[in-house]
Formats: C-alpha cells, structure tokens, sequence
C-alpha cells in the first residue's frame, strides 16, 4: 500500500466525524450568525473546534488506553444508570435530528427546484426519495463503506461552501476582526440574541455525538496508545476542516445577507435571498452544499441509537442483523412520515433541546472523572494542564446550556 493511500485511510475516521457535525442545523446556526452579525462571531468557530479537537484526542485516549468505548466505561465505572439515562437522551436527540434534518432537505429541493425551474414538487416526495435512498445504504453497507460514502458527501460539501466563499471572499481585515472575541448588539426579534445563536453555534459544533461516536470508531478500528500519533492527526483534520466550512457558511451569509441588511430565521429562506445576489450560478453550488451537509449528516445519524445498543450491550457491531434492519425501517418511515404529515414536532424539539442541554455537560463531567481515575488510565491519567483544560471546557459548558435554556424561555414566550 503507498503511503499517500495509508495517509487518506488514516484520516478517514476525522472525515467521518465531519458529517455528524456539520449538518443542517449547523449550516442554519453559521447562516443566521453571518446574515445578522457579518463576521463579528467568527472566534466563536474557532474557539469550538478547538475545544472539538481536545475531546476527540481525550475521548479517543481513553478508549486506546482501556479498549472501552465510553458508553462502556460509564456502564462499568459509573454506574449502569448513567450510561442508560446517556442513550435515552441521546435517542430523543437524535429521533428530533432526523425529522427535521430529513424535512429540510425536503424543503430545500423544493424551494431550489421552484427557484430554479418554477416548477413545485411537494417535499414528501423529496423526502421519500432521499429516506429510501439512504435506508438502501444502510442495508448494503458497512462501516468501511459508510466511511467512503461519507468522505464523498463531505468533499462535496466542503468544496461547494468554500468556492461559494471565495466568490465573494471578504479583506484580511475583516476576517481578522471576527477573530477577536466580542459579543455584537442584539438584533431585533426574539431568537436573534447573539448569546442563544452563540450557543447554537457552540451546540453543534461541541457535538456530544462526535465524541461517543469517535470513541466506538478508536474501538472499532483498533487503534491502541502507540497509534495516538496517528489519531492526533486524524482528529486535528476532522477539527480543521469543521471550522473552513462553519466559516465558509458564516462568509457566504455576511458577504451577501448581512451587506444587504437581510435576517432569516431556517436555511431554506437563504435560497430565494440569494438568487438575485449571487446568481443562479452560485445558488445551485451552495444548495449543493446544504445537501450534502444534510445527507451527511443524516446517514451517520441512522446509526447513532442502533450503535448505542450495540456498545451498551458490547455486541459485534454489526447493522445488518434483522432486527437493527427493522429498527432502521422505523426511524426511515418516522423521519418521512414527519414530512409527510407535516408534522412540526415542537415539542420533541423542546425536550431534545432540554436533553441536549443536559447531555453535554454529564459527558464531559463524564469523561472527567473517568480519565482523572489512575487506577483506569494508569500513567495516562489527566495532568495539570489536561485538568484546567477540562475545567474551563466544563464551566463553559455548563454556561452555554444556561444560555441555550434561557433562549428556548424566552422564544416560548413569544409563540
């Protein structure tokens, strides 16, 4: 094998991790960042995919270490109740994430093929398309597989948002200021706090998917502690690539939307807006993007609730057995009778964003206390600087799940 094909394999575990965690909802967070504040919140990415980039290296350590995913060493070393309060919060996460991730790729087709065309289609026609188009992938593929796929759905992604970026690309100037930590004004309306789009932003970029994922994937694998040289490399792509693309949506949105004084509230409204000042042209690489964001992201996501039964069960990973194939027909026939029906699941989304308020900080509290144990990573327990690294990471996110809950509060009050 050359080394430059072991150098692309060596990296695919990142790439894998890049569709978890941009998706729909975070091309919505950088769009709605950059349309109402340009680039004033820019260091909001970087500071998050560095915090991204430090618990995938510590996640993986700890499972290369004790050849536990991190499910498991909650369910051994906690206690077997955390590590199911983990997977039903997670699994009611993630049943929100595929509706709504599945209903606006739906409405993005939709909305581009009128723009585009003038023609409508109705979105559950996209949306059955798409769900049994993925739900085919899942029933042929496997995890080696499904790291192909989503390497090909992430280089489109990436190449389609930065070349929409560069068209319209702002000064050094401009992207050194947004660099600089501060909070902008707040905009009118009662979702366009800088603070509660600060948290968005930060929720899924800090993705506690990513992190449990990446654990089942160092395990699945084999990496062992004399491979983390290897894996610091791969996590250190995964991150870096996460903030070129956050940043090439946050650009777009403030070289065109924020110029010309435009808010939105959902990704699909940036359609029709930028049509007429970006061109048909750019429209359709950018829509390129949305999808791929969105199928990325939706493929993994199928995987997340048969995955956590397998690691909470230490079962062969293995998504072709009859009753995973079952489980996966369900969450397919949920996410497009959601489309379907109309379905708005407000307030699943209340409880999942409730859950993903709560989730974050017990699994970093989590994997605190499980690396900080000598007796579990003997001589690669958590330093001093491993310690206070994790201290500021926890105290900032016990702060942003403080400011996401205010948000929802005050958004509550309004409807």
């Amino acid at each position: 094998m050359s080394k430059i094909k072991r150098a692309v394999l060596s990296i695919l575990p990142g790439i894998f991790l890049i569709g978890y965690n941009i998706g729909t909802g975070s091309v919505t967070a950088m769009s709605k960042a950059g349309a109402n504040f340009g680039l004033d919140l820019l260091w909001a990415i970087l500071i998050s995919c560095v915090i991204t980039y430090y618990l995938i290296v510590l996640f993986s350590r700890f499972t290369m270490v004790t050849s536990q995913t991190f499910i498991q060493g909650v369910k051994d070393h906690i206690h077997p109740g955390l590590a199911i309060l983990l997977l039903v919060s997670l699994s009611v996460i993630i049943i929100s994430a595929l509706i709504g991730i599945l209903g606006i790729i739906a409405e993005v087709l939709q909305v581009w093929y009128m723009t585009v065309f003038g023609n409508a289609t109705p979105a559950v026609l996209w949306a059955i398309v798409v769900g049994a188009g993925i739900y085919f992938l899942l029933w042929m593929g496997n995890y080696s597989f499904f790291e192909k796929v989503l390497a090909v759905l992430v280089a489109i992604m990436g190449i389609a948002f930065i070349a929409t970026a560069l068209i319209n690309f702002p000064s050094l100037s401009e992207l050194a200021g947004g660099l600089v930590p501060s909070l902008p004004e707040t905009a009118d309306g009662s979702d366009n706090s800088p603070l509660v789009i600060l948290a968005g932003m930060v929720g899924t970029t800090v993705s506690v998917f990513v992190f449990i994922i990446r654990s089942q994937i160092v395990k699945e694998i084999g990496w062992q502690i004399q491979d983390n040289s290897i894996q610091r490399r791969d996590a250190l792509v995964s991150a870096s690539m996460m903030f070129l693309i956050g940043a090439s949506i946050m650009i777009t949105a403030a070289t065109t939307l924020h110029f010309q004084g435009l808010k939105l509230n959902n990704v699909t409204e940036m359609i029709p807006l930028l049509e007429p000042l970006a061109g048909k042209a750019t429209l359709s690489v950018f829509v390129i993007g949305i999808l791929a964001a969105g199928l990325s992201s939706h493929l993994p996501n199928m995987l997340v609730i048969p995955w956590l039964i397998i690691d909470y069960k230490k079962d062969r990973r293995d998504t072709t057995t009859g009753f995973h194939r079952i489980l996966l027909l369900l969450l397919t026939l949920a996410s497009i009778g959601g489309v379907g029906f109309g379905f708005k699941p407000v307030f699943i989304m209340m409880l999942s964003q409730a859950c993903l308020s709560i989730v974050l900080p017990v699994t970093i509290a989590s994997i605190f206390y499980l690396t900080s144990r000598r007796s579990i990573m003997n001589k690669h327990v958590n330093t001093l600087p491993d310690l206070l690294v994790l201290s500021f990471i926890m105290l900032f996110s016990l702060y942003m799940s403080w400011v996401g809950i205010s948000g929802l509060i005050v958004d509550l009050a309004f409807t």
